[in-house]
């Protein structure tokens, strides 16, 4: 990230023809800038998540894997990660990425987070990083989030000013209590970031309690990470 790259990115919202949209792959050289490593290092971001050895995580919107590759390191041997982008250049240079530092037990996967080809209760974290901005359909993004998350599983988000597509803090918890997910802790990195981690709520109260019409629930066609 530059400073020349958000200026353009509220100039183009600004002109109305900014829509809620992937990070263009063409510009994906800047994601590993000198600035964003200074100031959202995937140590420290993810140091906030509390990932554990032997998880299995989904990361959702992986760019060119700058998060991912800390993450697969700290779930270990033991665990699995699965990338999700709805670009496919984008996973390449993931892929690339973490085989490069030997870290192959990974997935790969290119699809929209409003419509996640897994079954249901098939991760123990799911990873959202500067991405639900960028989704079209957020509600129907977390809808699907809390399905393939098993009872009790997380769902870790990172909001970066002065990212175009920055959530509020206040903005999120209204969406994610709305959608199912219980706080667990918000912690502010300096004045113009956070992290925030939630876990999903799927008991007998918390289904009552959402009732959303037309929830995805069927798994007929859906797969397990690593099938």
């Amino acid at each position: 990230m530059t400073w020349g790259l958000v200026a353009r990115g509220w100039w183009d919202r600004l002109r109305g023809r900014l829509k809620p949209g992937p990070y263009p792959f063409a510009d994906a050289t800047l994601l590993d800038s000198p600035l964003r490593k200074l100031l959202f290092g995937p140590a420290r971001v993810l140091g906030a998540f509390d990932l554990k050895p032997g998880q299995r995580v989904l990361d959702i919107g992986c760019g060119t894997g700058y998060y991912s590759l800390e993450a697969a390191r700290r779930i270990g041997n033991g665990g699995r990660l699965t990338c999700l982008d709805i670009q496919g250049e984008m996973l390449v240079e993931t892929r690339r990425r973490l085989y490069a530092a030997g870290l192959e037990r990974t997935g790969f996967i290119q699809a929209r987070a409003e419509d996640l080809p897994f079954a249901a209760n098939s991760f123990d974290h799911v990873l959202a990083v500067t991405v639900l901005g960028e989704i079209p359909g957020r509600s129907q993004a977390l809808r699907e989030i809390r399905r393939v998350l098993r009872p009790g599983g997380r769902l870790s988000v990172s909001e970066q000013l002065p990212d175009p597509d920055f959530i509020t803090p206040g903005s999120l918890r209204h969406q994610l209590r709305a959608s199912g997910f219980m706080e667990e802790a918000t912690r502010r990195q300096f004045f113009f970031a956070y992290t925030s981690v939630w876990r999903v709520d799927k008991s007998e109260q918390g289904r009552r309690e959402l009732a959303y019409p037309g929830c995805a629930t069927g798994d007929a066609a859906r797969v397990r990470p690593g099938e």
